[in-house]
């Protein structure tokens, strides 16, 4: 089910996921963001706008069409809520900001959050044609599924190609995962490469009510079949 704040119906959606990218990619740290994560939310939610356009004239709407929108937005939302729900408790970020995004405005300012100090583990659970599962655990818990304490997920960076990296500065924002395990996604071009993935704990808000960060994970590489 969607958020309080995203708009059930597919239009209201796309007006909605429309002008959060446009704000978001036009000055990302006014929200306390940075240029990887508008870029992100600005590639689902052109990819939702051209599906949703398909599905939504009478010429182009078939069952495929409305099925690629439904995957599509699936996809943004994923992507979205996340820094959504960031930017939402970010102490700096202020109400008129909120708003013009289409947030809900929070009644009571968030606890900072301390920085994760601890390393998420990822392993691969299950690799299908042009999909990865993938599940995440923490290296303080490692028997559940729990994130470390004011974690809200597990920010999944990714390359594809004939090598593996080995940094995550090699790699491109993928998603952030909110739940173990999770599924990650290829496009036919990608079969036979190599996926390579880093991850690091992302919390709500951190000391001075900004986002922060853990340290980044060990390398987990896989073929794409």
């Amino acid at each position: 089910m969607p958020a309080g704040y995203i708009p059930a119906s597919d239009p209201g959606f796309d007006a909605w996921i429309v002008n959060f990218s446009d704000l978001l990619t036009a000055d990302p740290s006014a929200y306390g963001e940075d240029a990887g994560t508008a870029a992100a939310v600005q590639s689902v939610a052109d990819a939702w706008v051209a599906a949703f356009a398909l599905s939504s004239n009478p010429a182009t709407r078939t069952s495929p069409t409305v099925a690629a929108k439904d995957a599509a937005r699936y996809t943004a939302e994923q992507t979205v809520r996340p820094v959504a729900i960031r930017i939402r408790d970010n102490s700096a970020v202020t109400n008129a900001q909120r708003s013009d995004l289409g947030l809900t405005i929070p009644k009571v300012v968030p606890t900072p959050i301390p920085t994760p100090t601890s390393t998420a583990n990822l392993g691969l659970t299950k690799a299908t044609p042009l999909q990865h599962e993938l599940q995440y655990s923490d290296t303080d818990l490692p028997d559940g599924k729990a994130k470390p304490f004011g974690a809200i997920g597990l920010e999944l960076w990714r390359s594809v190609g004939v090598d593996a990296a080995v940094d995550p500065s090699q790699c491109d924002y993928y998603a952030t995962a909110t739940k173990s395990p999770f599924r990650v996604d290829f496009n036919s071009a990608d079969r036979g490469k190599i996926a390579t993935y880093f991850g690091r704990w992302v919390t709500r808000s951190g000391p001075g009510g900004i986002a922060s960060k853990g340290p980044w994970s060990t390398s987990l590489t896989a073929y794409v079949i």
